[in-house]
């Protein structure tokens, strides 16, 4: 029996119909199938979009796209013919720099591409670290193809300290500022506000929420944890330090447990090292949701050398290990990066979305809506999320055409 365990004593009252998890397009407008050979294995082909067709490649194939039906083994390949420029991920449209300080543009910015894993930054412009002043440059990256793009940017050059600037762009798989993450909110007012029908919610937490009162987190109408079990980051791997502890707290008060992986893996061998670890760290533990994936490296994601194809079959990759060790997987993301990055390939979605309601178009198990949330048991601030069994499907808005 798969480790993962369904809750059995909940009653829905809403059954959601399955709908497809392949969720928007990549940067370059192309739709992907993915495609489950004869052999068993899974490949991906490239429809020209809004093409509407299946593959006529294999006419024995056999399409796999529902959450239903997982493939055994996905796998991206990048497009044969590159014609699209890279893409800033992470910029600043300020960048604040002291006085005397040495000027590393690749240090303030994270871009991808679909097909090559080194992409060449340039700068135009000329900025005097030793004068105070503002410097407009610009930031061109380009593939081995010709194909770049380029950004305007304002260097700041201070000896005091500045007034805080707006964060990056985009810089990180939670939501950018929103009306739920500028104040505090307390849990028993979003619990009135979300938690009904077929809806449960929870938190998810690391040791960065200190020591956690698990049974007044359950008696204040918590119904589920998410813990933080292992980080991997700047070259280095370890169990959250308070896993162990949460874990035992958390089963102990009845509240329902699902465990989490912060990662930046980018190689098959570091991957599956990883996992096993992980692995290593749930034998005798009992969880009630999937293990979720969640990579954050924005800023700086070309430092590790991988395309778009990489990034989704890291994800796939770490599916397939923690499968092979009896753990289903999902994807934690904002809408940002399900829109035009990942491709979550039928796994569940944990949907990072800091508003009253959600952006992204599809299905997710998992909505994060809040990142400030306050609940008896916890000092800190808490991230709140609420939990769909059956899955909620958001629909596109239709459009207006009563207007003419």
């Amino acid at each position: 029996m798969n480790k993962s365990l369904k809750i059995k004593a909940l009653s829905l009252s809403v059954c959601m119909s399955a709908v497809m998890l392949m969720q928007g397009c990549m940067l370059n407008a192309n739709q992907y199938q993915y495609v489950t050979t004869k052999d068993g294995t899974s490949s991906e082909s490239t429809l020209p979009a809004d093409s509407g067709s299946e593959s006529s490649s294999d006419e024995s194939s056999e399409t796999t796209t529902t959450e239903e039906t997982i493939p055994a083994s996905l796998h991206m390949d990048p497009p044969e013919v590159d014609t699209e420029a890279p893409v800033f991920i992470s910029y600043p449209r300020t960048i604040q720099l002291l006085k005397g300080k040495e000027f590393v543009a690749d240090e303030y910015v994270g871009y991808i591409d679909d097909t090559d894993r080194e992409v060449e930054l340039k700068v135009t412009g000329d900025v005097d670290i030793n004068t105070v002043g503002d410097y407009p440059i610009q930031m061109t990256i380009s593939d081995d193809a010709g194909n770049s793009k380029t950004i305007d940017v304002t260097v700041k050059v201070y000896t005091k300290k500045p007034t805080p600037t707006k964060k990056p762009v985009s810089s990180s798989s939670k939501s950018s500022t929103s009306n739920t993450t500028k104040k505090k909110y307390n849990f028993s007012d979003l619990k009135d506000k979300y938690a009904s029908g077929n809806a449960y919610i929870g938190i998810d937490v690391s040791k960065y929420q200190g020591n956690i009162d698990f049974q007044k987190v359950k008696d204040a109408g918590c119904h589920f944890v998410i813990i933080r079990m292992a980080i991997y980051n700047n070259g280095k791997f370890g169990i959250d330090t308070k896993f162990e502890e949460n874990y035992k707290k958390a089963k102990a008060a009845g509240l329902l447990v699902g465990v989490y992986y912060y990662s930046v893996d980018n190689t098959e061998k570091l991957m599956k090292e990883h996992c096993a670890e992980l692995a290593k760290a749930l034998k005798g533990k009992e969880i009630d949701f999937p293990v979720a994936y969640d990579f954050e490296k924005w800023k700086g994601f070309q430092k590790l050398k991988m395309n778009s194809s990489d990034l989704n079959n890291m994800f796939y990759l770490f599916c397939s290990e923690m499968e092979s060790y009896g753990y289903e997987a999902m994807i934690y993301a904002n809408p940002y990066f399900l829109r035009n990055w990942f491709r979550p390939g039928g796994h569940k979605i944990w949907l990072a979305d800091w508003k009253t309601q959600p952006s992204y178009v599809g299905k997710f198990h998992f909505w994060q809506f809040s990142a400030t949330g306050k609940i008896p048991g916890i000092n800190a601030n808490v991230d709140v999320n609420i939990y769909y069994p059956e899955g909620r499907v958001v629909e596109a808005k239709k459009e207006d055409k009563s207007n003419g």
